[in-house]
């Protein structure tokens, strides 16, 4: 919902579904390789013969592996990974009483108020609204920059 404030800015007030994201250091990927594995021709008593039938085997392999099971395992895990972050955002919400964050979003400036259930949260969101184009006081909010 977005509330015009007597000032002239336009916030942005709603439910935050997800929480803030945290900045995650880079990781140093350099020496991604173990030190076991090595390329310096592990087939020598096979021959020429072994290590071509060795690649091709291998070139097979790796086809199958990227056309078919690769796209099946991942579409699974993707379908299990949203099943269950549906279910642990619904047992939070309702079960354990984890409130919804009513947030207030004008360009950098962030308010917001943490609100048990959602009829709750919509009652705050339609305050937190008027309030904002009224220009009146808002209760007590954290911060957010």
């Amino acid at each position: 919902m977005k509330a015009q404030a007597p000032d002239g800015r336009t916030w942005k007030v709603g439910r935050r579904w997800f929480p803030r994201r945290r900045r995650l250091g880079r990781a140093d990927v350099s020496d991604a390789m173990p030190d076991f594995v090595s390329f310096d021709g592990g087939l020598d008593d096979l021959g020429v013969v072994g290590t071509i039938i060795a690649a091709i085997l291998l070139v097979i392999l790796a086809i199958f592996l990227a056309l078919v099971l690769f796209n099946v395992i991942a579409i699974a895990l993707e379908l299990l990974l949203v099943v269950l972050l549906l279910f642990a955002g619904v047992f939070g919400r309702v079960a354990l009483r984890r409130p919804w964050i009513v947030q207030a979003r004008c360009g950098d400036a962030v308010l917001e108020w943490p609100v048990v259930g959602w009829r709750a949260s919509s009652r705050k969101i339609s305050a937190v609204a008027e309030q904002l184009r009224s220009g009146a006081q808002l209760d007590a909010a954290r911060q957010h920059r």
